[in-house]
């Protein structure tokens, strides 16, 4: 039976994984304002891959990276394109918009995930969780618009939410997609082959489009977000988040994900002197109101023991 000291350990280590990702989105927007989204895509993937090859030494795991004949192409293809079009979206549309905006944009991710399994794994969507779903998207598009619909144009900040909320939407198709891939391998396979395959073809762009190696000629405030970005948000996070889930049930590593908008806030208002208007207040209310709803059933489904996900599971978003 799992102790309260080893509980407390878990629930630290998820808690942090939501810190370094909700603090991803201000330290992005952060070195956005002196690079291109390109530069940003190519150095923190570096920074990613070079961070979880040294971490895969460093436990000696190397040894168990092998793959199967019949998952070698699959996983393959989703380390060169996975994550780069995920973090491509993203940093994309930080370039336009306020870090507070996108981390309550990807806060919809499970909403869409429960509706996205309901399409493609035929798992069951409630009426109750459809109400979840029309609440949290209403807030998505309060958001997006700032409440002000009648002047919606496609540039500056309405273009940035939108690629933000693309980003948001492929996450979440890419978690369902995905999952009986991820739950066939170990996490710490997944992870590695998704983290650092994600640096081929960001850094071969960069290099043929702005001639320069990723990381090299920024300034000493840039490099260092970067930097951090990639090893935290990747390698730190992503290990941290599995590690966790193969600890205790998904069901309850999924509430801490909810913390990413909370530490974001914080975060660009601190550091960023962002400030949150009225319109993306009442937009996080009801994305947060509409995830509630959503997740009812699953939070009472954790006491049956068929709620119980299996360790080797990676996390939904």
């Amino acid at each position: 039976m799992r102790t309260a000291r080893s509980r407390l350990a878990v629930y630290a280590a998820l808690t942090a994984a939501a810190f370094f990702w909700g603090s991803g989105f201000a330290l992005a927007r952060f070195a956005l304002r002196s690079i291109s989204p390109l530069a940003m895509l190519a150095g923190q993937s570096l920074a990613t891959a070079l961070a979880q090859i040294v971490w895969t030494l460093a436990r000696g795991k190397l040894a168990e990276l092998r793959l199967s004949r019949a998952d070698f192409f699959s996983v393959v293809g989703l380390g060169l394109v996975g994550q780069n079009i995920l973090n491509g979206l993203t940093f994309w549309g930080l370039a336009s918009t306020t870090a507070t905006n996108a981390a309550l944009l990807y806060g919809i991710s499970p909403v869409m995930i429960g509706m996205l399994a309901a399409v493609f794994l035929r798992e069951p969507f409630s009426r109750r969780q459809a109400l979840g779903a029309f609440v949290g998207f209403s807030g998505v598009a309060l958001i997006i618009t700032q409440g002000n619909v009648a002047a919606i144009q496609l540039r500056g900040m309405m273009i940035g939410n939108l690629l933000v909320f693309g980003a948001a939407v492929y996450w979440s198709a890419y978690s369902v997609l995905t999952r009986r891939i991820a739950q066939r391998l170990q996490p710490q396979v997944y992870t590695f082959y998704l983290l650092t395959l994600g640096a081929v073809g960001p850094v071969a762009l960069a290099l043929g489009r702005e001639g320069r190696l990723p990381l090299f000629g920024l300034d000493a405030r840039t490099l260092a977000a970067v930097v951090v970005f990639g090893v935290a948000t990747g390698t730190l996070g992503m290990n941290i988040w599995n590690w966790g889930l193969a600890q205790i049930e998904a069901s309850r590593v999924g509430a801490f994900s909810y913390l990413e908008p909370v530490f974001a806030a914080a975060t660009a208002m601190a550091f960023l002197g962002e400030q949150v208007t009225l319109p993306t207040a009442v937009g996080a209310a009801l994305v947060f109101a509409g995830i509630a709803f959503s997740t009812a059933r699953q939070r009472r489904a954790r006491r049956a023991p068929e709620a119980v996900s299996p360790p080797g599971s990676v996390p939904d978003g």
